[in-house]
């Protein structure tokens, strides 16, 4: 069970986040006017996001993409002759274009949010040295299929200490245990340790494998990790490192 003040640390971050969502962000929203501490906390996540989102590299999509998102648009009026044609009667037609746009626009904003490859567990493990380093998402595109975020601060010269922090993970049978593994570019897996699905864990990782090249990945695996130094069982989810 999470403290009241690991509770508030979670929720801060999915509203930054953008994946508290309906009743729960209003009531939440209502929260914060009356408790600056709160208010206090989002800002720091707001912050922390606004990072990784900076060290993200813009990517032009292919031109696919476009053709069908132009597919998907509402067909345009017929030409006519608007000489006699009112101001009030063709507001209708303008207002329901303009709000299908609109709503594609929204709809886009929050598919990048989520689909980002996008919680830390508390205030006080969110440090002025802790860095966001990678969302890991199962490629589901929605909130309901569950995310980690990633933190790292410097422990020594050499070692970066990752702070991994589940958002609507999925539930593990008692048999299995959830791993993390890095994966350097060209390289094999390696083991980082195992992770709580209800709780931020904390792991190291050495500097020489914190890097943009290399990708973080939760596997499913048997009780107690896996019996041969490799992935046994399924990648539920994988981000890379935006170091």
């Amino acid at each position: 069970m999470k403290n009241r003040r690991e509770y508030h640390a979670a929720l801060s971050a999915e509203y930054a986040l953008g994946t508290l969502r309906g009743p729960a962000r209003l009531q939440f929203e209502q929260q914060m006017q009356q408790d600056p501490e709160l208010a206090a906390e989002v800002a720091r996540w707001q912050e922390a996001f606004a990072q990784l989102d900076n060290q993200l590299k813009p990517i032009v999509p292919p031109d696919s993409v476009w053709k069908r998102i132009q597919l998907q648009l509402p067909p345009k009026p017929p030409a006519t002759d608007t000489t006699h044609q009112s101001t009030s009667s063709r507001l209708p037609g303008i207002s329901r274009l303009n709000s299908a746009y609109i709503g594609w626009a929204v709809a886009a904003c929050l598919a990048i949010v989520l689909v980002l490859p996008k919680l830390w567990e508390s205030s006080s493990m969110l440090s002025s040295q802790a860095t966001p380093v990678a969302i890991l998402g199962n490629g589901a595109g929605t909130a309901d299929s569950g995310q980690w975020v990633v933190t790292a601060s410097n422990t020594s010269s050499h070692v970066q200490q990752l702070t991994i922090t589940p958002l609507h993970a999925a539930e593990v049978a008692s048999d299995r245990s959830l791993e993390l593994w890095v994966i350097p570019a060209g390289g094999k897996p390696q083991s980082l340790g195992l992770l709580s699905n209800s709780a931020a864990t904390q792991l190291a990782l050495n500097d020489n494998l914190a890097n943009g090249n290399s990708t973080l990945a939760i596997s499913l695996e048997p009780k107690g990790g896996s019996p041969t130094g490799q992935p046994t069982g399924a990648v539920l989810y994988s981000g890379r490192i935006t170091l």
